[in-house]
């Protein structure tokens, strides 16, 4: 990572693994810092980039979720009534504010909703166009102008000092003034905060195109989708009044709304919402999910962050960055120094000599941390590996397995029974009368808990294999049993056909790994019916009967 880099010796059955420790997680930017007190450009190239998961992610996402709920809805105000019960006032109107404007009636009504029908297109755009103006003033205007009617330029903070000092820097409200207004003056400086803002509803709006046209065609013809900054221009202009006089409107409307209870009014915006909603999904549309992708220029995904952050960052006095910074902040981007490269490199050579060497103790071995920045050099002996209380003082650590085989030909693997495997295990594990296996899992599947199972003939009786598959199919969990065999008994018959089943790709990919690996791992625990104590064993190994390969002996590795 730059010029940090480090190195760590694992040594088989003496040392920690790599997965025994954890990296220190990344800081992180606070909440408030980024939501209203940012002070460097990374603050505001974050938020661009929550930005854009918002619009182009969840809210796609979100609609898709819920657009055959919405159109098959007979009574909406229940509807209303159980999202503000959800989610309460504010996040409900907000939600309802957003589906919306995602499935409101228009573009759906117009043409064939597809790119080749130049109707449609233009419908979409003139949409998408007026949706990022309005944004664009809601975010660098009126949340703006909100904060500091919060906070007005004078204020101080609860031990005195000014509020805005320090790391706090003062908002300034930008929007969009015509060039010909007569009553707005147009400086220089304004100029510039047109075209900001032109940059931002062109990317926006591109965007906001593409989450209404097909997939297909997308990648087809990207100039469908195009805005131009002359086109953004020209509308800015013709929305510029009426954008600056939505505020005025809401607060006269208010006013004259006279006696009705707050309560009311949240209902009454919620259902007005949802009612734009209902109307564009009787329609079913699908909305494209856009995943920020940094590497390709021509999406749009890195112009939209820089414009949004630059303008944020023009608000805060913030200087701006270009696309390139923008990339590597909001795509993590960590440069690679052939320096440090060769250095880790090198360290590692020298620990493999030691490896290869053989009969050195732990300690002569080294962990390295190097950040050749500063410059900063440290060496560390590697950790020993953990040693785990086990049954009757009995110790174990992450490099231990019990392994149980099967009885050859005439006992073979794949008919060995659960009560057969407990057995196995209990002589194994070395374990004494007193002590009882209580659990046993595969990944995240409970397989065996005593208390359910333990007089459960008909599972001990079922081979451990079988009840792994079954378990993978039903995709139950530590906390949902997947063999109810009361339940298989009232419905009559016990479906164990997996081939009836649908599975998911995940499924099937754990299913295709339990056939090729020549052993399977379980968890296993048990317990002392004397005192009540529990203990964890080492992994038990069930090893099939072909012999096992190369690569498996590698895959044993610890993680």
């Amino acid at each position: 990572l730059g010029p940090k880099g480090n190195m760590q010796v694992v040594v088989p059955n003496e040392s920690e693994s790599y997965g025994s420790s954890a990296d220190p997680p990344e800081p992180s930017i606070p909440v408030c810092t980024l939501k209203n007190f940012p002070y460097e450009i990374s603050h505001t190239i974050q938020w661009a980039r929550d930005l854009f998961d918002g619009y182009f992610y969840r809210r796609p996402k979100q609609a898709n979720d819920r657009v055959e709920e919405i159109a098959a809805m007979e009574d909406l105000g229940a509807f209303g009534r159980t999202l503000i019960e959800k989610l309460g006032e504010d996040a409900a109107s907000n939600m309802a504010e957003e589906l919306g404007e995602d499935l409101g009636p228009f573009p759906f009504i117009v043409g064939n909703a597809d790119c080749s029908d130049p109707e449609y297109v233009l419908a979409v755009k003139k949409v998408s166009l007026n949706w990022a103006i309005r944004e664009a003033h809601r975010l660098f205007y009126v949340a703006m102008d909100e904060l500091l009617q919060k906070h007005p330029a004078d204020s101080v903070d609860d031990d005195g000092a000014a509020f805005w000092s320090g790391t706090r820097r003062k908002p300034r409200p930008l929007r969009f003034i015509p060039l010909d207004s007569e009553e707005d003056e147009v400086s220089a400086q304004q100029v510039i905060i047109n075209e900001r803002i032109a940059q931002f509803v062109r990317s926006a709006a591109r965007l906001r195109m593409e989450s209404f046209l097909t997939v297909d065609d997308n990648k087809v013809d990207d100039e469908s989708s195009s805005i131009s900054l002359e086109e953004a221009l020209i509308s800015l202009e013709e929305q510029a009044k009426l954008l600056y006089k939505k505020k005025k409107s809401k607060e006269i409307l208010h006013n004259l709304s006279g006696g009705a209870s707050s309560d009311d009014i949240t209902m009454s915006e919620v259902l007005e919402k949802l009612n734009g909603a209902k109307t564009g999904a009787s329609f079913l549309p699908t909305l494209n999910i856009a995943d920020f992708e940094k590497d390709d220029e021509s999406n749009g995904h890195v112009a939209f962050v820089t414009a949004a952050s630059n303008l944020r960052a023009m608000s805060y006095g913030i200087p701006p960055a270009d696309a390139m910074e923008t990339r590597r902040v909001a795509g993590r981007i960590v440069p690679a120094m052939i320096t440090t490269t060769g250095l880790v490199s090198a360290l590692s050579c020298l620990e493999l000599v030691k490896m290869v060497r053989g009969g050195l103790p732990l300690a002569m071995h080294r962990n390295a941390f190097v950040n050749l920045a500063l410059p900063f050099f440290a060496f560390t002996a590697p950790v020993p590996a953990e040693e785990v209380g086990g049954v009757d003082g009995k110790t174990h650590t992450i490099w231990d397995r019990i392994t149980v085989k099967g009885g050859g030909s005439k006992s073979p693997t794949r008919t060995m029974t659960l009560g057969k495997f407990l057995k196995k295990i209990h002589k194994k594990a070395g374990c004494g009368e007193d002590i009882e296996i209580s659990s046993i899992s595969y990944g995240p599947f409970m397989i065996y808990a005593n208390f359910l199972h333990g007089d459960d003939e008909g599972l001990l009786a079922t081979p451990l294999l079988d009840i792994v598959r079954d378990a993978v199919i039903s995709e139950d969990d530590d906390d949902d049993m997947f063999f109810e065999e009361d339940d298989a008994e009232e419905e009559g018959e016990k479906e164990n056909t997996p081939s009836a089943v649908i599975l998911s790709e995940e499924q099937k990919a754990i299913l295709s790994k339990l056939e090729r690996k020549r052993f399977i791992d379980f968890s296993v625990a048990v317990e002392n019916t004397e005192t009540g104590e529990e203990f964890e064993l080492p992994p038990i190994r069930l090893v099939k009967d072909k012999e096992r390969t190369h690569d498996e002996n590698i895959e044993d590795m610890p993680q």
